[in-house]
């Protein structure tokens, strides 16, 4: 099956789910805007360069401090340089987060945890070595991944959110690059 009907039918699936068991508040749509520090292999191919991301979201409270997030998010790392060899990342991710808050209602504290279907893009620009004219690479590659982190609701509306996301993204070879990130970010419920 084609990458983007799994895509859909994953998200219709995750929708689905929160809007049958949401009881304790009407279904709140949001946006995050977060920085992604990246660890692992993918630290290396971007130079260490942080990118940016952002996504929408919705939330369903199932009341008792229980809240299931699908989310949609991107996130653009700038081109590194490592050793003459150039390469820029961007992840496309569809998922759902479950959030815990300890106070038993969506304010405040939470812990989250997360799977998600990831769909990776790596360009690599290769020097020219020798009498080899420079190349150029581009690949694509669809990973599962999880997430794990903490977030404080300062209010109805706005939010911070610590998570480490982890995925990998397939090259060339049989290796299996590690493309993990810690996230940093603010959520806006409207």
């Amino acid at each position: 099956m084609p990458v983007c009907p799994r895509l859909s039918i994953a998200l219709a699936v995750a929708l689905a789910f929160g809007a049958v068991q949401a009881r304790a508040e009407e279904p709140r749509f949001g946006l995050q805007l977060h920085a992604n520090v990246p660890t692992g292999d993918l630290k290396t191919a971007v130079d260490n360069k942080p990118g940016a991301g952002l996504g929408a979201h919705v939330t369903f409270d199932l009341g008792a401090g229980h809240v299931i997030r699908p989310r949609l998010d991107a996130v653009f790392y700038p081109e590194g340089t490592v050793n003459g060899f150039k390469t820029k990342a961007n992840d496309l991710s569809l998922g759902a987060d479950y959030l815990y808050f300890p106070a038993g209602k969506p304010d405040g504290l939470y812990l989250t945890a997360g799977l998600g279907l990831h769909r990776w893009r790596v360009d690599t620009t290769i020097p020219a070595i020798g009498s080899f004219p420079a190349t150029s690479a581009s690949q694509t590659s669809t990973r599962f991944g999880y997430s794990a982190g903490l977030g404080y609701t300062f209010n109805a509306t706005l939010g911070a959110e610590l998570r480490y996301v982890g995925s990998s993204y397939a090259n060339q070879t049989a290796w299996d690059p590690k493309a993990n990130a810690i996230q940093i970010g603010m959520t806006f419920r409207f």
